[in-house]
């Protein structure tokens, strides 16, 4: 059986989940809560699919885990930007 890192499947949950709840928002008339509900559906079957198709991850070598850092600083950089910038321009109106 092919071993995958630590997380893969929980990862890959969440990128199916997502663009699935975004109907589900729209249908609702709130597209903001498409992808939450997305995301909230898709961890727990990443967290199945990581248990039962890899049972025994291999750790992330040196260069997964500086690889995953840098995408989650910057993940996180433009998310508090963007946030600052939406606030910025709901206070100018």
């Amino acid at each position: 059986m092919k071993r995958y890192p630590k997380g893969h499947f929980i990862g890959l949950g969440i990128a199916i989940g997502i663009p699935l709840g975004m109907p589900i928002g729209l249908a609702l008339g709130n597209i903001a809560l498409g992808p939450a509900l997305g995301a909230a559906l898709g961890i727990p079957i990443g967290v199945a699919l990581e248990k039962k198709k890899n049972p025994n991850p291999r750790p992330l070598t040196k260069e997964e885990g500086r690889i995953r850092n840098r995408n989650l600083k910057i993940l996180l950089t433009s998310g508090v930007v963007l946030f600052l910038v939406i606030l910025l321009l709901f206070f100018l109106r």
